[in-house]
């Protein structure tokens, strides 16, 4: 199937293109929204307003980074809606002969020619609970639209429900072989496989049965003994996190005096802090905008934060090496700053902190970025 007409031509694609386009702007709207918001709910800690005040405070800060959160993942819907809208009114959609790999998290697409040979192999843009929703095992062919070997969009027959789809080469489907060799299968001097030889098994995670590699390659990836990425990083990773950290405060101190009326430059001349006329929750407030902002969605985009891009690093995944989701992001996020609350109580009380069973997942590695390239192109 073949058409002149872009594909936004068709009646059940453009219907399909209105449904949800509110949700991603309300999403964004109340992001916007946490700003203003959480200055006020700081301010409402302050002495001087009532005891009501003071019991809203916390909650309310909550709530505006629980919000701040919406409005990130707002933004990449409107930005994955956007890209979405201008293939579709560029590109027709054309018919292909398609596969279904997915591994309970992400799903791939696999376009195939009329000779059933592979052209490419897309990551779909999914939820969980999407997975399987357009394309799945039992589909034989799928409408597609844009270029195969890049980006586009995915749909079922008819282009009434679609998905957008992109190539990543961090992000590739789960191979299904238990022995991988590239250089033959001679052994080295002492009878032992040669290391470009990689035997997998199938393992539990997660309530799931899954291939993963056995020896070397099962190692946690980015690990400082890891020879998959032999650049030196260690004092970059100390420098991207004192330019973040050093960032992140300075964005919170300098929006703290922007919004304080009170403010003396006169005090802060004479390191006069009593008088200084600036909330230290207000700076807290506006410190964790920033830190969320910047380690959730810049790195959610360019998988890395702006320390981190000073020093030519990126963040990766330390049970698979690919780049952490938007969700994991958050998650991380979010155990640092339980991490940061609960460790010292637990240390004081003498007793065990509760938290996830494993904590090494959320302790993301940092990584050259020519070792993430030359791993690619292996």
């Amino acid at each position: 199937m073949e058409t002149s007409s872009t594909a936004a031509s068709w009646p059940a694609t453009r219907a399909a293109l209105r449904k949800g386009a509110l949700l991603p702007w309300m999403a964004l709207a109340a992001g916007i929204a946490s700003i203003p918001a959480s200055v006020i709910f700081i301010s409402m800690g302050d002495s001087g307003h009532s005891h009501l005040a003071h019991r809203m405070s916390a909650p309310g800060c909550i709530l505006s980074v629980i919000l701040f959160c919406a409005g990130i993942i707002g933004g990449c819907m409107l930005w994955i809606r956007r890209r979405t809208r201008q293939i579709l009114l560029r590109h027709p959609w054309l018919e292909y002969r398609v596969g279904h790999v997915t591994n309970g998290r992400y799903e791939w697409v696999e376009l195939k020619d009329a000779n059933n040979t592979r052209i490419s192999q897309l990551i779909v843009s999914s939820w969980v609970h999407q997975i399987g929703s357009v394309v799945d095992g039992n589909s034989s062919t799928a409408w597609f639209a844009g270029d195969p070997r890049k980006r586009g969009v995915i749909s079922a027959p008819g282009g009434g429900d679609f998905r957008y789809a992109y190539y990543s080469p961090a992000r590739q489907p789960p191979a299904f072989a238990f022995t991988e060799n590239r250089s033959g299968d001679r052994l080295d001097p002492q009878g032992s496989p040669p290391q470009s030889v990689r035997e997998f098994q199938l393992n539990p995670d997660r309530g799931r049965v899954m291939m993963k590699p056995v020896g070397e390659s099962a190692a946690r990836h980015g690990g400082s003994q890891d020879t998959r990425y032999p650049s030196p990083r260690v004092l970059r990773r100390v420098l991207a996190f004192a330019l973040d950290w050093a960032l992140h405060l300075g964005v919170g101190i300098g929006s703290a005096i922007a919004v304080s009326p009170e403010f003396s430059v006169e005090a802060a001349t004479r390191f006069d802090w009593k008088h200084l006329g600036v909330s230290p929750i207000v700076v807290l407030g506006f410190w964790m905008l920033a830190s969320v902002a910047d380690r959730v969605g810049v790195q959610a985009i360019f998988h890395t934060t702006v320390g981190k891009a000073v020093f030519g690093l990126r963040v990766i995944r330390p049970d698979d090496g690919t780049f952490p989701s938007l969700g994991r992001l958050l998650a991380v996020w979010l155990v640092d700053l339980y991490l940061v609350v609960g460790f010292p109580i637990a240390l004081v009380g003498n007793g065990d902190l509760p938290g996830p069973d494993r904590v090494g997942d959320y302790f993301l590695p940092a990584v050259r970025r020519r070792d993430l390239r030359q791993r690619n192109e292996v």
